[in-house]
């Protein structure tokens, strides 16, 4: 017979107390990742990358979807999705289980303190979770939270190569009569603005290969599309030119915002 204890992980006073009192207990090992979670007012930190680091064996096994941590002689036998674990052979329950997230198991990080006995500490204001045991201090920053995008709403890859030829005409404004209306249904007022008070773009190089774009969404309202293009000048250098174009999401579709350009030359033979 298992002894049957439930505890609770309170981990939402990990959200509403700007730190824990400090215990005391000094760290000669500073170890630092972002792969923290924040859901449902809970901190949760992934499992294995935490327990190893504090000097934990961790072990999965795939078929019955539960793992078993080892440090000195504790044990610890935890199941995906189940509230209940064992601890030394202690059935414990939790308030919440533990989950996978793109393939890695989170817990609560009250979780570590309970069954490890680390000292945790939450800082609010710069979202992270400091955990020491052992003179190993394990700093873990919430990781921000993946924007979703409707594939609906993405710029699919015509889209993007509308935009890059509409770009490139922009390099040079001679051969277009009505700037404003040529691009109105491409860039905002602000970008048409600054064009025609620069007479175009800064650098009059066509980016016309989309395999050498990299598009991302900052939020859902934003996108950017980076692009680069290296070619060798007559001194023997490596020159590299980046064009950022960054979008905003408008009434009438996505529009480009803002053009930032980067030149990086690399000496090949100084």
């Amino acid at each position: 017979m298992f002894k049957k204890i439930t505890i609770s992980l309170l981990t939402t006073t990990l959200l509403i107390l700007p730190s824990f009192a400090a215990t005391g207990e000094a760290a000669n090992q500073y170890i630092t990742m972002d792969t923290g979670i924040l859901k449902n007012n809970r901190v949760l930190i992934p499992l294995r990358a935490v327990s190893e680091n504090l000097g934990a064996e961790v072990n999965w096994n795939k078929e019955l979807k539960n793992i078993n941590i080892t440090k000195g002689e504790s044990t610890i036998l935890l199941t995906i999705n189940s509230k209940k674990i064992l601890v030394n052979h202690e059935e414990l329950y939790l308030d919440v289980p533990a989950e996978l997230n793109d393939n890695t198991t989170y817990v609560p990080a009250r979780f570590i303190s309970q069954t490890l006995g680390a000292d945790v500490q939450w800082n609010q204001q710069t979202s992270q979770a400091t955990i020491t045991l052992d003179g190993k201090q394990l700093q873990v920053t919430m990781a921000k939270p993946k924007v979703q995008v409707p594939n609906t709403k993405r710029i699919t890859a015509k889209q993007q190569q509308i935009f890059v030829d509409k770009l490139n005409e922009a390099t040079n404004l001679s051969s277009i009569k009505q700037i404003r209306t040529y691009f109105n249904a491409y860039f905002t007022d602000r970008f048409i603005n600054q064009i025609i008070r620069d007479k175009g773009l800064e650098y009059d190089f066509k980016f016309k290969i989309i395999s050498q774009s990299s598009l991302t969404y900052p939020d859902s309202n934003t996108a950017r599309l980076s692009q680069y293009s290296g070619s060798s000048s007559i001194y023997g250098n490596k020159e590299t030119l980046y064009r950022r174009a960054t979008f905003v999401y408008t009434n009438k579709g996505w529009k480009v915002d803002r053009v930032e350009f980067s030149l990086i030359e690399e000496i090949l033979n100084p």
